[in-house]
């Protein structure tokens, strides 16, 4: 649970948090590369003396995550990765303080030059979108971990698209994965019960057609049949009533 001086610091963590993110989806074009987007998340944090949380974490090589089409977590952004129309692309970034080394966790995903570039991409995101407040709503002191997840987990199935069960939400502190682990599926009224001042990265993570993932031996994780991946993410405090969204 975080203290008064904890919570004013993640609350300025998501104002950097935002800025990377506006350059993001000013970036995320037909024929510009993920590297310039890594090397532009970099400038910011740089400018505001900030971290990138990914950067050196268990020696990940870049500033942030780009996942393109059939790569849902851990895309590893390099000027070989030239975004085209129609990509589904998901952006992850982290943001880490200095003084208190406390991390924001945020993520969304877009469909290159439009919606109508790839209807199947705009659905999914739209289902994530929808779930991810759903379970949002329901992150609440007293409610349970799986009273969270199993609202997402419904929504995600109800629109056709599949929940990935090895990937998971978190807590969040002064490491990047803490306590408690916030599986996408579950039974209401189980798991663990969240408490006030609770820290959260709240994040659907699913497949098109397969909820199986692999990985070929990098960092990127993709869906196993090859079909579309997506994720959508807010850090969340949990209060006395609704949750507050930080970034």
């Amino acid at each position: 649970m975080l203290h008064k001086k904890e919570i004013e610091q993640v609350r300025r963590n998501a104002i950097v948090h935002k800025e990377v993110f506006k350059m993001a989806r000013k970036y995320l074009i037909a024929w510009e590369n993920a590297k310039t987007i890594d090397t532009l998340a970099w400038e910011i944090c740089a400018k505001h003396n900030v971290f990138s949380a990914f950067r050196g974490f268990h020696w990940y090589p870049s500033y942030c995550c780009i996942q393109v089409n059939d790569v849902v977590v851990h895309g590893v952004p390099t000027e070989d990765i030239v975004f085209a129309d129609g990509d589904l692309v998901t952006f992850d970034f982290w943001v880490k303080d200095k003084n208190l080394k406390l991390c924001t966790d945020a993520a969304f995903s877009v469909v290159i030059w439009g919606d109508d570039k790839n209807p199947i991409a705009a659905k999914m995101i739209e289902a994530n979108k929808k779930a991810l407040y759903a379970g949002i709503k329901m992150a609440r002191a007293w409610n349970t971990v799986w009273d969270v997840w199993s609202v997402i987990s419904a929504e995600i199935e109800d629109a056709g698209f599949k929940i990935i069960r090895e990937l998971t939400g978190h807590g969040l502190g002064k490491t990047l994965h803490e306590k408690p682990y916030m599986y996408n599926y579950g039974t209401p009224g189980s798991g663990p019960k969240l408490k006030k001042w609770m820290l959260l990265a709240i994040e659907p993570i699913i497949g098109q057609t397969s909820g199986q993932i692999c990985d070929d031996g990098g960092w990127e994780i993709y869906i196993k049949d090859g079909s579309l991946g997506c994720q959508y993410e807010h850090t969340v405090l949990i209060t006395d009533g609704d949750a507050e969204i930080i970034v």
